[in-house]
């Protein structure tokens, strides 16, 4: 009996998965993607895609298989979480790999969500005799990939909304800063800022915090930072400003002399344009996968009345805040629920 029976494939496919999620925060606008490559219920190699233009997941797990062991991999199955790619892009072909290495058993989790691309690269394989084995957890498969399709099929970046509110249901008092959630949940929030290409606030929420936007309470780089700041109001003295590296888009519908540090890349709005389709114009040019919206209600809610959100992740708190701004009006089916200390962290996404 082939003893790689023993071992199901979903758990293969799991480890894939696991692999995938280190790339977080650093393949976007790619997708995240793991390899394993099994031979009798034995490990050869595995890898994953580690960063923007790096090497794919199928090529760092074929070169982490030992030297006394490459022989086997003929003989071994390939697992990916992704359909592998056959087009030249920032690397080679992946199926070309496959078919060099002379692989022929694949298993996947989800074809690539291009419909041009779809299939594409299966059948490159099958050409070559390799077996093919697909939707192996593909529910979860796809949702490893969800803001990579938003990517290809919206061609804008996957939008995520993120707040807290009270549980009287309202999310700060306008003018004041107000922190309602438990101070663990900080680490949760630095967690998602740590996965998104680009954070964005608008000038209500910076003058009222000064916030930073960084990620200090989670290990991961700190996002791009976006501004959305229509009548000109602010100046480069808010921290959101501060020349550490990071890129900064600022987004006005007028010239702000204020706003003049070199570092700083500014866009005026046109009038005969929506605003906030001209921002996410600029930013997938820019290479922006995955915006996360943090503040305020009043630009959360312009995204949401555009019908231009993915997700939306809401810290429902213990706060007794009975008054002043409530936040956005969600609906849609359930996503995922974290508990944090007395925060409910709830995740929506539109049906």
């Amino acid at each position: 009996m082939n003893k790689e029976t023993l071992i199901p494939d979903a758990t293969w496919m799991s480890r894939c998965f696991d692999l995938a999620r280190r790339g977080l925060g650093y393949v976007s606008p790619n997708p995240p993607v793991g390899a394993v490559l099994v031979y009798q219920d034995r490990i050869l190699g595995e890898g994953y895609h580690t960063a923007f233009g790096a090497p794919h997941a199928e090529v760092e797990a074929v070169r982490s298989v030992a030297d006394h062991d490459r022989h086997l991999i003929p003989m071994s199955t390939l697992y990916v979480s992704l359909e592998p790619c056959c087009i030249t892009g920032k690397t080679p072909p992946c199926t070309d790999l496959i078919i060099r290495e002379g692989i022929m058993d694949v298993r996947i989790s989800t074809r690539d969500p291009n419909p041009s691309m779809a299939g594409t690269g299966l059948e490159r394989l099958r050409a070559k005799g390799v077996k093919i084995t697909e939707g192996i957890l593909e529910d979860e498969g796809k949702a490893l990939i969800r803001s990579f399709t938003t990517n290809i099929l919206q061609r804008r970046p996957h939008i995520i909304l993120k707040w807290a509110q009270s549980r009287f249901g309202y999310s700060g008092i306008k003018g004041q800063q107000v922190w309602l959630s438990e101070p663990v949940t900080k680490v949760w929030s630095h967690s998602q800022r740590a996965v998104a290409d680009a954070i964005m606030v608008g000038a209500r929420t910076i003058e009222t915090d000064n916030p930073s936007l960084t990620v200090r309470e989670y290990p991961g780089r700190s996002p791009q930072r976006v501004v959305f700041d229509p009548n000109g109001r602010l100046s480069n003295q808010y921290h959101v400003f501060n020349a550490d590296g990071i890129s900064i888009y600022y987004f006005s519908n007028i010239e702000n002399p204020a706003i003049d540090s070199s570092h700083i890349k500014k866009h005026i709005l046109h009038n005969d344009a929506d605003p906030l389709i001209q921002i996410l114009e600029v930013l997938f040019q820019n290479q922006i996968g995955i915006l996360l919206i943090e503040g305020g209600p009043y630009l959360q809610k312009q995204f949401v009345k555009q019908n231009l959100w993915d997700e939306s992740w809401v810290i429902h708190t213990q706060h007794d805040l009975a008054q002043g701004i409530a936040p956005p009006d969600v609906m849609g089916r359930l996503i995922g629920r974290i508990e944090s200390e007395t925060d409910s962290i709830v995740g929506i996404a539109p049906k």
